[in-house]
């Protein structure tokens, strides 16, 4: 009976490890002390995590910081603000994806 109650905690034991180590791999990043730094986290995040520029990660991510840092950016003049906000959309991973040209079929008027 003892050795069965050592399985079952050596259980329980590994598989909290296994679960705190698979949420911190998820967390989202930091919020960082300033706009610049909250942007710059976030699109490192999101170039993680998604397969590129563009999607709604982007804009969401970016518009998060607008809003956690929305007392901050009262100082910033909005020229600066949106020049930041570009500029870190410049790091941003571009997708991979190749535009194809539809192939044109001859229209039959008749046979």
């Amino acid at each position: 009976m003892k050795l069965n109650n050592t399985y079952a905690i050596a259980l329980l034991v590994s598989g909290g490890i296994l679960l705190a180590t698979t949420i911190s791999s998820q967390a989202a990043p930091s919020d960082g002390s300033n706009l610049g730094e909250c942007y710059n986290n976030w699109i490192s995040w999101c170039n993680e995590k998604t397969s590129g520029y563009p999607n709604s990660c982007y804009g969401e991510s970016l518009d998060h910081c607008d809003g956690v840092h929305k007392a901050g950016m009262t100082q910033i003049p909005g020229y600066k603000a949106k020049s930041m906000r570009t500029n870190a959309l410049r790091k941003a991973k571009r997708t991979n994806t190749r535009l194809v040209a539809p192939v044109v079929q001859p229209v039959r008027t008749g046979n």
